[in-house]
């Protein structure tokens, strides 16, 4: 059975039930996990050959993963920033990570630290001064 472009193929039963179901993460979380656990940039066909391995289904159901991940899963990781996806092309990269706030936490802790140890050292200098 041949299926237009963007078209994803009928089974005639509830999707929830197709097995294509058994190998798509339930979540994005479980999504992004797959997804650091591939050297990017990777290809929709690599994604899809991943979540199916290694039950090696039927060309159907590894279509059907396919496209739910080109035409849902992936724009909508896209879309949050948690990847960049090139429709295009069919190429899922890894966004960069930016600073967080708990990077920036930790360096504005690190510099306080920082300062603590230099007034502490001064004092004991300054006070090993008047005594001698």
């Amino acid at each position: 059975m041949v299926h237009a472009p963007g078209e994803v193929p009928s089974t005639g039963e509830d999707d929830d039930d197709y097995p294509a179901g058994e190998f798509l993460p339930e979540s994005d979380g479980a999504l992004l996990a797959v997804l650091e656990g591939m050297s990017t940039p990777v290809t929709v066909d690599e994604v899809a050959d991943t979540l199916v391995e290694p039950a090696q289904p039927s060309i159907e159901t590894w279509a059907v993963v396919h496209e739910r991940l080109h035409a849902d899963r992936l724009p909508s990781l896209d879309a949050s920033g948690a990847i960049e996806f090139d429709e295009a092309q069919g190429l899922v990269e890894r966004t960069p990570p930016h600073p967080s706030e708990a990077g920036r936490f930790a360096a504005t802790v690190l510099t306080a630290i920082s300062i603590g140890f230099l007034l502490v050292s001064i004092g004991l200098v300054s006070i090993s001064v008047l005594i001698a």
